[in-house]
């Protein structure tokens, strides 16, 4: 009885997720709708896919800020590559922050995190929206730097000192 109801959900839920006629999702239903499909595209690429109340959170760390402050390096590049395309397949809309709180000098850039963290932000957005009108009327970006820590738990998604979280809205209201 069990396999039953996991086959049953799984073609309830993650087959029309999945598909690529994916719609609006903005319902009560759509962390969880859109978690699980999340979790499977991004399960060996070092993005962390959290739960939240937002949404669900694309997550992975950020290694040399000052070097993606000059221009985006090649691993986040990739990542962003794969993150682009899962955003393609749905219409939710999508906030990029940039996290802070160590800075690596290796190009003298004399900048406060939360500038170098815009910056960066900017930079991701640009590189997600280039060449998608769609996208760029759902992404918008921010640069925290070191004011939104992350949370010490030991379910969120890597304890990163500098991150870039990719959120993928389901409630706008935060509730």
């Amino acid at each position: 009885m069990k396999k039953y109801l996991s086959f049953l959900l799984f073609f309830m839920v993650v087959i029309p997720v999945c598909a690529d006629d994916m719609k609006l999702i903005l319902h009560d239903k759509c962390i969880n709708a859109l978690y699980m499909p999340a979790s499977a595209y991004f399960m060996y690429d070092g993005i962390y896919v959290i739960r939240d109340s937002r949404g669900i959170i694309l997550r992975f760390n950020l290694k040399s800020p000052s070097d993606e402050y000059l221009s985006i390096t090649t691993g986040t590049l990739e990542k962003l590559q794969k993150i682009k395309s899962f955003l393609a397949k749905i219409k939710n809309p999508v906030i990029i922050e940039v996290h802070i709180q160590e800075k690596f000098y290796n190009n003298a850039v004399n900048l406060k995190n939360w500038e170098i963290s815009a910056v960066i932000a900017g930079n991701i957005e640009k590189t997600m929206t280039d060449g998608n009108d769609d996208l760029k009327n759902r992404v918008h970006s921010v640069g925290y730097g070191e004011f939104l820590p992350a949370k010490n738990t030991p379910n969120n998604g890597g304890n990163f000192l500098n991150r870039i979280d990719i959120i993928i809205l389901c409630n706008v209201s935060g509730e």
